[in-house]
């Protein structure tokens, strides 16, 4: 049995359906609908330190308002901790990822704060146990999750929320990508196909999953929690735009079509080395050096980085000539974490950003690759 994670498993579940009928496959593909949110905020009564870490991460634009937000905290439960704690900040402010330990710090010691917190954890936990026992996660048979990948995060929380409930057997995981994978995880245990934690390095460079994100999803909101209907247990969505719905569903219309002409030939299901290298020549040059036009296309889908909805940007960004640079600056690698170093507004499409906002194109994404390489390369030795 496989299960395809919502929401970036979507596509690669309606694509394995096609080649599970068509080759007589002998794989039950289930669509689980979760995010890193509906999984993690269940648990966060249990592990406060797992909380804290989730609820203080980086990301592009984080306010406290998002913080508090990841908690699963209302407008007036956020007003009283920013009052018991004399925030100076203004909620909707953006804030320094330097700055994100000392408000862990201040959350970790906040009587209120957990409280609410572990309120409305204990209150979502139920919904969780009830879905995940009704998807079938907990009966013996062979299974593994499906997923775009990146940090492989999601199968090392699902596989915590399994074991609490009763789960024997580890889960394992099948990827399109992993950057790298959690540093107490069995390796064995998670799959990849484009590109591994330990080399393709080339392929990391020329990729970028936010874009992967923005186009190869569901058409439907991110999973939210879980609600009982009668004797089945349902998923809560967030909401999606009629525009980002109807870009979806071409989409999927386009991706369909080809996937039914590769199924209908003999064993186009094992697509060959060439074919799968063409494919990732176009997908390269795509993301990391775009035409105008694709651009165009491409560069005003909503997108943000955080664990909940609300507060899309286009997600090639309009930054200046200036904003463009510091995004590939010596400083910037040489911060301590080597990647959210905060020298400049950021955007989640660099490249669809100098293409379609810069001055100086060509210069700009080849400093920018070059940024990547580095960067990959130190990640690689640490």
């Amino acid at each position: 049995r496989l299960y395809f994670l919502a929401r970036d498993g979507y596509l690669m579940y309606r694509a394995a359906l096609v080649f599970c009928g068509r080759y007589h496959l002998p794989i039950d593909c289930r669509y689980v609908s979760c995010s890193r949110y509906s999984l993690r905020l269940p648990l966060f009564h249990l592990d406060h330190k797992m909380a804290l870490d989730f609820v203080c991460r980086g990301g592009i634009g984080v306010t406290l308002q998002k913080i508090l937000a990841r908690a699963a905290l209302t407008e007036e439960e956020q007003r009283t901790v920013i009052e018991e704690l004399s925030f100076s900040l203004d909620p909707d402010e953006p804030i320094l990822a330097s700055k994100l330990p000392q408000i862990r710090e201040r959350l970790s010691g906040c009587g209120q704060f957990l409280t609410f917190m572990d309120r409305h954890s204990r209150e979502a936990l139920p919904g969780l146990a009830g879905y995940l026992r009704q998807e079938g996660f907990l009966e013996e048979i062979p299974d593994a999750v499906v997923d775009s990948g990146w940090v492989g995060s999601m199968q090392k929380t699902l596989g915590r929320a399994l074991a609490y409930l009763g789960r024997g057997q580890r889960l394992e995981g099948y990827y399109w990508g992993l950057y790298e994978v959690p540093s107490d995880a069995e390796r064995g245990e998670y799959h990849c196909y484009y590109f591994a934690p330990e080399g393709q390095l080339r392929e990391k460079v020329y990729f970028n999953n936010c874009v992967f994100e923005a186009i190869v999803t569901a058409p439907h909101g991110m999973t939210l929690g879980y609600r009982k209907e009668g004797e089945r247990y349902v998923p809560w969505y967030g909401e999606v735009t009629d525009e980002k719905k109807a870009f979806l569903w071409k989409t999927e219309a386009c991706l369909l079509k080809y996937i039914e002409c590769l199924a209908a030939e003999p064993d186009g299901w094992k697509a060959d080395r060439s074919e799968r290298a063409v494919v990732g020549r176009l997908l390269g040059t795509f993301l990391s050096c775009p035409e105008k036009e694709e651009a165009e296309a491409f560069g005003n889908l909503p997108f943000s980085d955080d664990v909940l909805e609300g507060g899309e940007q286009p997600i090639a960004a309009h930054l200046t000539e200036e904003e463009l640079a510091a995004n590939h600056a010596l400083p910037k690698l040489l911060s301590r974490s080597g990647f959210r170093a905060k020298t400049a507004r950021e955007s989640a499409w660099y490249e669809g950003s100098a293409v379609l906002y810069g001055k100086r194109v060509r210069r700009h994404l080849r400093q920018y690759a070059l940024y990547q390489y580095l960067r990959f390369w130190r990640k690689r030795g640490r």
